[in-house]
């Protein structure tokens, strides 16, 4: 043992802080070293894998990720995790991300072996889990043992004696290297992982609540399950689908710059990205001024920014006739955007996917017309 718990509880968040992992996150450890088995447990896509060279901190690698995937830390882009091998066992790193305390993820990284996933939130409140041979053993909700529940509780109390529980994320790193005998310390975070990293785009495993209320991976299973085998082409043609849907919901089909693009596919208009840039990527219905502004106006929701758009349009070089005060305007052109990426074909799919299914939601319309669209489009030869 590394000594981990003997470290006094306010050293957890000297520990975090230094991996760049300060709002939400995850660290798991499975008992496998095949990096690669791990990655296809969470759901991971191999052929969009990025190899990070190392050793380097923790920090440097997460910055590497973020420049070279696509959509990163965005509130559309899928969940990104970092993998590396430690001591017999691989341990999965992820930024403002929570898949490896699924019981979706451990149920499969965890048969014939063991896995613990550790997650905290911005405000360092934790969760924790303990698998093995493909079942959750025990779940601390909250990180506090009092609450434990799965399949054996038991199996950890006596990892748990004499834990200073003053501080539970603390805790919590202690009680991880007690069931693993592996313990991530300074050393490794800030010193540098030996090796190299693997990073990983994930599409997450259904919910066992999924019921397909949104196109989601993890509230829709035939979307998750086409996203991690589909090839490029149906992926390609997906993310079109996605976005035609949109823009034809959101009434913008007809406008020029809209028209140019979807006439240009796969090639993108720079009118179009001057377009996206201007509107945002923020669903009016997400907006509180708006929302207001369209109660009191009876439905119509006057610009809030900027004041004059018309002018604004002139300025940028494209006609009026898109607004992101519009419900489903915004959000219809970041999909057709993502259609028009070249790079990462599952990644821009499921990013156009998203925009889309979030200008439905802002026109407050129902998603199977959408999924319909889109499944069609996977189906394809």
């Amino acid at each position: 043992m590394s000594g981990m718990e003997e470290r006094p509880a306010e050293d957890a968040f000297d520990r975090i802080d230094p991996m760049c992992m300060i709002q939400a996150a995850c660290v798991t450890l499975v008992e496998d070293d095949d990096i690669e088995r791990v990655a296809t447990g969470f759901g991971g896509r191999m052929d969009h894998a990025l190899h990070v060279e190392g050793p380097r901190p923790l920090a440097e690698a997460l910055a590497v990720v973020a420049e070279r995937i696509p959509g990163v830390g965005s509130r559309d882009g899928l969940p990104v995790i970092l993998l590396a091998r430690l001591g017999g066992w691989t341990v999965a790193f992820e930024d403002n991300g929570g898949e490896g305390v699924r019981p979706e993820v451990l149920e499969r990284v965890s048969h014939g072996r063991r896995a613990v996933g550790l997650f905290w939130n911005v405000i360092k409140s934790p969760s924790f889990a303990f698998a093995e041979n493909g079942r959750v053993l025990a779940a601390l909700p909250e990180g506090l043992p009092e609450w434990a529940y799965g399949a054996d509780p038991g199996r950890i109390d006596a990892a748990l004696e004499g834990l200073d529980w003053r501080n539970r994320l603390s805790a919590l790193f202690a009680l991880a290297a007690r069931l693993t005998g592996q313990a991530l310390g300074p050393e490794w975070l800030v010193g540098g992982f030996p090796g190299e990293f693997l990073a990983v785009p994930v599409v997450p495993w259904p919910r066992s609540d999924a019921d397909g209320r949104m196109l989601l991976p993890a509230l829709d299973a035939a979307l998750g399950e086409a996203l991690r085998s589909a090839g490029e082409g149906p992926l390609r043609r997906a993310a079109l689908a996605a976005a035609e849907h949109a823009v034809t919901a959101a009434g913008i089909s007809d406008h020029p710059v809209v028209a140019e693009a979807l006439a240009a596919w796969p090639e993108r208009p720079a009118l179009l990205e001057r377009m996206a840039r201007s509107l945002g990527s923020r669903p009016a219905r997400a907006n509180p001024y708006l929302a207001q502004a369209r109660r009191s106006a009876g439905g119509t929701v006057p610009a809030a920014w900027p004041d004059d758009p018309a002018t604004t349009h002139r300025l940028l070089g494209y006609p009026p006739g898109v607004s992101h005060s519009e419900p489903g305007h915004a959000m219809a052109v970041q999909a057709l955007i993502q259609a028009t990426e070249t790079d990462a074909p599952m990644i821009t799919a499921y990013r156009a996917i998203r925009c889309a299914d979030e200008a439905r939601w802002d026109l407050e319309q129902d998603v199977t017309g959408l999924r319909e669209a889109v499944m069609r489009a996977f189906a394809t030869a």
